[in-house]
């Protein structure tokens, strides 16, 4: 009987060492994981309104309600782009509408991208209201990009004085597609559990 006992003991402790070692080894794994994404990517807390209803910005910095979305670290963007751009004195995130050598213009809310109307879906009428987006036309100078913001009515942008045509080297990452497509679950996933403090990007 004491010998089965002995058995039973030595058996129990094998299989705890065992599952002790999986836990171990997923553990590893999950941490090298997060370091090579983390790496390859930035985690963006949205602020502000400037690119509703895309994304959805907090009030403020230390406030909540914003989105998260994930950017992969590239500075070489497209069209269509939003990008995360560290500027002089701020980091912003915008969309891409043109690059070095092409023509943009806005006339009464519409946006002419060498000299045809650009079709923007993701602008809504209710954050474009055509008296206040006027911009007369411009050749963007290579290396530059013109961006913009969603909410052409609130957002700082390629057309203030203040940024202008921004250099394609201020950008500091992309926002991925497939983050894009996720951007609840990502939000919902960073709100409650990932208690890291937010990058946040604003106007």
């Amino acid at each position: 009987m004491r010998k089965n006992l002995v058995y039973s003991k030595d058996k129990a402790e094998s299989a705890l060492s065992f599952l002790a070692c999986v836990l171990m080894g997923l553990l590893l794994v999950i941490a090298v994981a997060r370091l090579a994404f983390s790496l390859c990517y930035i985690k963006v807390y949205v602020v502000g309104s400037s690119m509703s209803n895309t994304l959805s910005g907090a009030p403020a910095r230390d406030s909540e309600g914003g989105e998260y979305v994930y950017a992969f670290k590239s500075d070489t963007p497209r069209r269509g782009d939003i990008v995360i751009v560290e500027t002089e004195k701020k980091t912003l995130i915008k969309r891409v509408v043109a690059l070095g050598g092409d023509t943009v213009e806005l006339k009464e809310g519409v946006l002419y991208l060498n000299g045809k109307i650009k079709d923007e879906p993701y602008v809504s009428a209710e954050n474009n209201t055509p008296s206040r987006n006027n911009f007369a036309q411009i050749k963007v100078p290579d290396g530059c990009m013109f961006c913009l913001g969603d909410n052409r009515d609130v957002s700082i942008d390629s057309r203030s004085e203040e940024y202008g045509c921004m250099p394609v080297e201020w950008t500091a990452g992309i926002v991925a597609d497939w983050s894009m497509s996720c951007k609840g679950a990502i939000t919902a996933f960073n709100t409650f559990f990932d208690f890291t403090l937010p990058n946040a990007f604003g106007r």
